[in-house]
């Protein structure tokens, strides 16, 4: 899954020949810290912005992929490393990464008949062989659905048809229903958001720069460059996570519905979910050592 953007108006290039840059992740770890999940994990799933200056302008690309066969270290490394591999080539603008994120991915395949453990490279064969074999109609597999919003914890429908019969009619109409065409998703179970700090108005008027300085000098001159939030906020899946789980289901709605009933009344059964397509897979061994 890629993604592109570009920004103009870029005077210099501050991070050209700098070592990490502050917004890349210092901590190696993976998000997710859903313990009750977590046993014999081998498979994460990784996120990642990289930035390039290229014909004038600075360009964003979002990278998403699920790396299995590595421990969590090992799996870190060839992630870093596939992101920045374009700073190899002589003839290429350096790469600088933004942000990278990473979940566990639950070694569980969940369907509508139940869980099955999941064979990585059996799974990678068998989605290569539906979407070649399916054609894809976003419209009926249902990812235009806010599933986080239609698919509630503590209320969870009996059955596929109790959840179909209460969704509204613009919804409901619009998916695929059919057993005889099943899809595979990816559900992102996020990090709540933080709760916002408090500032008094002793702490807001510390915190406004004063007229002429440099801080509103540099705005200024910047003022056509969008800031890392903003541009994270139009690309989801760079939003922190906890597990991510693969589903095959019939559309998105009844996917979010299966992970809710799996996840009930254990530590990630509140959380708010994303639900997209499911990525590429890509095996990895041994350790970050070798």
């Amino acid at each position: 899954m890629r993604c592109s953007a570009g920004r103009s108006g870029v005077r210099a290039l501050p991070w050209l020949g700098m070592g990490r840059h502050k917004n890349e992740m210092d901590e190696r770890r993976v998000r997710g810290q859903a313990g009750q999940y977590r046993g014999g994990m081998n498979a994460y799933l990784f996120s990642g912005l990289v930035n390039q200056y290229h014909k004038g302008q600075f360009v964003d690309n979002c990278s998403t992929v699920i790396l299995y066969g590595g421990d969590e270290a090992a799996s870190w490394k060839v992630f870093e490393e596939s992101l920045l591999a374009q700073n190899k080539a002589e003839d290429s603008a350096p790469v600088k990464v933004e942000k990278m994120v990473g979940a566990p991915v639950l070694e569980q395949l969940l369907t509508e008949a139940g869980a099955n453990p999941i064979k990585w490279p059996e799974l990678a064969e068998e989605v290569l062989r539906t979407i070649e074999s399916t054609p894809l109609d976003d419209q009926e597999q249902g990812y235009w659905v806010d599933c986080d919003q239609c698919v509630r914890p503590g209320q969870l429908a009996f059955d596929p048809d109790y959840l179909r019969s209460g969704l509204p009619e613009e919804i409901r109409s619009g998916l695929n229903w059919s057993l005889d065409k099943t899809f595979f998703f990816l559900i992102s179970v996020l990090t709540p958001p933080a709760a916002p700090a408090e500032m008094d108005e002793d702490d807001e008027e510390r915190s406004r720069p004063a007229e002429g300085t440099a801080e509103d000098e540099e705005e200024f001159e910047n003022a056509g460059e969008p800031d890392l939030d903003q541009r994270l906020s139009a690309l989801p899946q760079l939003s922190e996570k906890e597990l991510a789980v693969v589903i095959r289901a019939r559309n998105s709605v009844v996917a979010a519905w299966l992970w809710r009933k799996y996840a009930a009344g254990g530590e990630l059964a509140e959380n708010p979910i994303q639900v997209e397509p499911l990525c590429a897979m890509v095996g990895i061994g041994g350790s970050a050592g070798t």
